[in-house]
């Protein structure tokens, strides 16, 4: 009976051993740098991603928010430290082109990081008031040609990804737009609730209650494709305006020179955790698409984003602040 009892009890831990192997890849302390202040959307997957791994793992995992200079703050901090998987960094667009646009910073996109995991994405929209007249793409670029200026678009910037997917349109459309920058979504937002500006381009996130609600009417996508979250609107791309991306993207990297078990072992543990039923719940109440990418695939796409952003930064000529 002892016999049985010990080969049970035995074969329990081996069938065990693989997890708390995989576990043992981790430190057991670990934190998240958020380069932006708390309660936003990278901030809320940031924390979603820690309890679901820390709950798999046994590590503690912490999110520390260190904000400043679009940034830069954070992700310099980030750079500096330790590279032993006790530290890791919530990247997104700004990531790639605070670099671009201050050539000083103290790290580099490509160069100073192993990338983890892209894990969401949330598209652009460029959206006019409820009441307005112009009720599609079309409307919206014919009173552009009509005359030259009067047309007016809002958004994060100057120096923002939806401020050059405006950009791009107009270039693409050949119409002469006006830009009006603004320090942030929302009162880009109120701009065009209340008449002030044309039309606002901004996350899908921040303007989802409004374009719930009525008081603002999504017209085009900036995506070479529909998003499943607004499914009604035209993507540019369908419209004629293609390689008009404008998504904001979160993704996760550790300092350059951790350990390739300990990279290996988070990927495993993200790509599980995204995979999770009330993690993509979680992360779609945000306003998030959830969309994995990991390791080298993941670096490709820092890489050529880093490509883009130097070429669209001086096509436009914008400077950062």
């Amino acid at each position: 009976m002892r016999r049985l009892k010990f080969a049970a009890l035995s074969l329990i831990a081996a069938l065990m051993l693989p997890a708390v192997a995989g576990a043992q890849n981790l430190p057991k302390n670990i934190r998240i740098i958020v380069p932006y202040p708390a309660g936003g959307a990278g901030d809320v997957l940031a924390r979603v991603l820690a309890q679901s791994v820390s709950e798999k793992t046994g590590s503690t995992i912490i999110v520390e928010d260190r904000p400043g200079a679009g940034s830069i703050v954070g992700t310099e901090f980030a750079a500096r430290a330790t590279p032993d998987g006790t530290t890791l960094l919530l990247v997104e667009n700004p990531y790639v082109l605070s670099a671009v646009l201050h050539p000083s910073v103290h790290y580099h996109p490509v160069d100073s990081f192993e990338p983890l995991c892209f894990v969401a994405d949330t598209p652009a929209v460029l959206a006019v008031g409820g009441k307005s007249d112009i009720k599609n793409l079309d409307d919206f670029l014919k009173a552009a040609k009509a005359k030259a200026g009067a047309v007016t678009y809002g958004s994060t910037g100057p120096a923002s990804i939806v401020h050059i997917a405006g950009e791009l349109l107009r270039r693409d459309a050949k119409v002469d737009l006006t830009y009006v920058p603004y320090a942030g979504s929302p009162p880009a937002m109120n701009a065009a609730l209340s008449g002030h500006i044309t039309a606002v381009i901004a996350n899908y996130s921040d303007l989802r209650a409004q374009i719930d609600a009525g008081g603002l009417r999504a017209i085009a996508v900036p995506a070479n494709k529909r998003t499943p979250l607004l499914p009604d609107v035209p993507s540019l791309a369908e419209l004629g305006f293609k390689d008009i991306e404008a998504s904001v993207w979160f993704g996760f990297v550790a300092p350059k020179g951790t350990p390739k078990n300990v990279t290996d072992e988070l990927i495993k543990q993200f790509t599980a955790a995204m995979d999770l039923p009330d993690v993509k719940e979680k992360v779609k109440s945000q306003g998030l698409v959830t969309s994995l990418s990991c390791g080298a695939p993941f670096g490709a796409f820092l890489a050529d984003q880093h490509k883009k952003y130097i070429q669209f930064v001086r096509e436009f000529d914008i400077k950062g602040e």
